[in-house]
């Protein structure tokens, strides 16, 4: 139900649906006033990403930068300070609160970004969420439509490669690793990715000349190694590493 095109009436509707069946997430006393008061501005707010209001965007900026240290309970505080309306405050929400290990709040805050004009933000966060409850295809699914909206994102087609390498489908997870190098070859995460992909796959002449290339050093080329490992336990136990050495990827 699109927050954007619909009649105020249908959107507050939408909104009181999500609350309900939110797993316990709710709206803020303020916003749940804001909406209320004045539908009209609420609508505005979140007919696309920034606020309205040039000083909340300035608010905004504050709260990415402190995301950006690692300081994200003091980026939420300082969000809840802002009382921000816009799509934007509602994605960086989101991603505090999914990185402080509370999905079932964000879930809802990343589904209300799938009927606005940051549709692939709001696809990226629910594959994440996906990947981190081990539902490797219902991440998948997401991250692909996150990567088909934000087709220049390098963190997309990361995590969509890992996605994809986690299902053991090697050869799109390679095409998402090498798609995130060429478009930032300064890339640590691509690299490491690729890494962890090629280690996976036992390629070690390949290993020998990627690491070599991209100055990967041995302590991070262990523990890419050990993480390898892992992966590769994790498909032997679901039968998917048999199947594919009979197609001949292993």
């Amino acid at each position: 139900m699109s927050m954007v095109s619909l009649t105020i009436h249908r959107a507050l509707l939408g909104i009181a649906v999500i609350v309900m069946s939110g797993c316990g997430w709710s709206l803020p006393e303020w916003q749940a006033k804001a909406i209320h008061d004045d539908p009209g501005s609420y609508k505005l707010a979140k007919s696309c990403g920034d606020d309205p209001e040039p000083k909340q965007n300035v608010k905004l900026d504050l709260i990415r930068q402190l995301m950006d240290s690692g300081k994200l309970y003091a980026a939420l505080a300082h969000l809840d300070e802002a009382r921000s309306l816009s799509l934007q405050s509602s994605y960086l929400r989101a991603e505090i609160l999914r990185r402080t290990d509370r999905p079932e709040m964000a879930a809802p805050l990343y589904r209300e970004l799938l009927e606005s004009c940051m549709v692939g933000k709001g696809y990226h966060g629910l594959g994440l969420i996906a990947g981190r409850n081990r539902q490797i295809n219902e991440a998948i699914d997401f991250l692909q439509k996150a990567a088909n909206e934000l087709p220049v994102d390098t963190r997309v087609r990361n995590d969509l490669g890992y996605a994809l390498l986690l299902g053991g489908q090697f050869d799109s997870a390679r095409n998402e690793f090498l798609t995130a190098l060429e478009l930032d070859g300064g890339d640590r995460l691509a690299a490491s990715n690729m890494f962890l992909l090629l280690s996976v796959m036992d390629k070690e002449q390949e290993i020998r000349v990627f690491s070599t290339h991209m100055k990967i050093d041995s302590e991070t080329m262990e523990q890419l190694r050990a993480q390898a490992e892992e992966i590769k336990a994790t498909l032997k136990a679901s039968g998917r590493i048999d199947m594919l050495r009979e197609q001949g990827l292993l």
